[in-house]
Parts: C-alpha cells; structure tokens; sequence
C-alpha cells in the first residue's frame, strides 16, 4: 500500500496538472474568441477589409450590417500578385451600397515602381470611394531608411495620379520600430487586437494618433464564411476623413 507521502505527492502534481490545464483553457478562450461588428469605437463608425482568403462574400447579407459602414479590399500584392477576388469584392460591395477602398501589400524588396504599376493595373480608380492603402507588414532584407524611402516613393506615386497619399497600414509594433516620425503627413490605419474584450487602442511611440483601427482579425460577420477583419475609425474622425475627394473618369 502507498503511504501518506506518496499520496500527497500524487495530489501535489495532480492540482499542478488541472492548474495548467486551466490557464491553457484560458489563453486558448482569450486569444480564440470571435468579435462581433461594434465591440469596440462607435456604431456607426465600423468598416472591415477582405481579400481572397473570405472565399465567395454575399455582400448584400453584408450591407445589412447596418454599422458596416466602409470596406477595404485587397487589389494587388510585390510586383504580380493580384488578389483573385478583388474585382467581384468590388462590384458586390459598391453594388450593395458601401463605400469601398483597394489596398496593395507592400514587399520592401520589389521595386516601387514595379509594385505600383502591379497595383494600377488591377485597380479602376473610377470605382474607388476611399483612398488607397499601402499595406506594410514586413522589413524584408533592407535597412530601415531604405525601406522608408522606398514607401515614400510608392506615396508619391499615388500622389502624382491620384491627388492624395496613401493611408499607411500597418501593426503597431511595427509602426513603432521602424516608421515613427517618418510619415507625418499620412493618414495612419493600425492594427492592434489584444484579447477578449480587453482590446486597448494603438498607442503609437512618436503620439501619432491612428485614423482607423483594426481590433479584431476574428470577427464575424453574416455574409462572410469564416474570419474576417474588423476595424473602427477614430473617435474624432469621419468617413469624410478617408474618403477620395477627387472624382476620377473610367479608363
């Protein structure tokens, strides 16, 4: 038979066992919970943004989300890549009735040049009713200075043939590590998710205050199967904040 010491070291590792269980259940409910539309910045001020990953949208189940107000979709990626989705998107969501914006994935490594015409060739400016997203996630093999003169370049692009700059995307860690202070004069759209309901705003190094902020990449929104971004504007700004002012003519 056991005796008293083998039983209490037996209970010992059994309560560390269901202690660590517990907190994996937690972390596991914390980090995997699903958000809906609104559970952060006001109701009427709720957007998301898609690429071929969301599959086939119903856009007009979409549209019923009455506090979906803007849409970001994903046009281009480096120097070929165009999103396979991103013309249907388009023609669903501006059909039901939102306001939609394009975005191109920023590839440090490509030249500027290369991505921009990659980004105007699938893109209709026609069709834009918000300005255009430049999505930087990654530093790839270059110094931090290269990598900013070469989205500045990409900006001026824009500017040239759309008569505004570009929103910046991107996380918060990387706004903070690599393009703080450099991009004062655009528009800034970060990501920042935090757990549950406890999602604290972007809190940028250099007091840049963000125009939108992504807080969840797992929301649920009825129209769309599976994940999708969600995201607010700032509490002191408008859709008339990231919306095109100019008016462009089909090519």
């Amino acid at each position: 038979m056991k005796n008293d010491n083998s039983r209490r070291h037996i209970t010992k590792w059994s309560l560390i066992v269901i202690v660590v269980v517990a907190i994996g259940a937690l972390c596991y409910i914390l980090t995997h919970q699903s958000d809906n539309v609104g559970v952060c910045g006001e109701w009427d001020k709720q957007g998301i943004d898609v690429s071929h990953y969301q599959g086939h949208i119903d856009w007009e189940v979409v549209a019923q989300e009455t506090n979906i107000k803007f849409v970001y979709i994903k046009a281009s990626e480096g120097s070929s890549h165009q999103d396979t989705m991103y013309h249907r998107n388009t023609r669903g969501a501006r059909n039901a009735g939102l306001a939609v914006g394009s975005y191109h994935y920023f590839h440090p490594d490509v030249p500027v040049a290369v991505q921009y015409r990659n980004f105007m060739n699938a893109v209709d400016i026609s069709t834009q009713d918000l300005i255009p997203v430049v999505d930087i996630e990654e530093k790839g093999r270059k110094p931090s200075k290269q990598i900013c003169d070469s989205l500045d370049k990409f900006s001026a692009m824009i500017v040239e043939q759309w008569g505004t700059r570009p929103i910046i995307y991107t996380h918060q860690r990387f706004y903070n590590y690599l393009l703080q202070r450099s991009f004062d004069d655009h528009i800034l759209w970060i990501a920042r998710y935090g757990a549950y309901k406890f999602k604290p705003t972007p809190s940028l190094e250099d007091k840049r205050e963000h125009t939108i902020w992504q807080y969840s990449n797992r929301g649920i929104v009825e129209g769309i199967e599976g994940y999708v971004d969600l995201n607010t504007l700032h509490e002191d700004k408008e859709i008339i904040n990231i919306t095109l002012k100019r008016r462009f003519k089909r090519k």
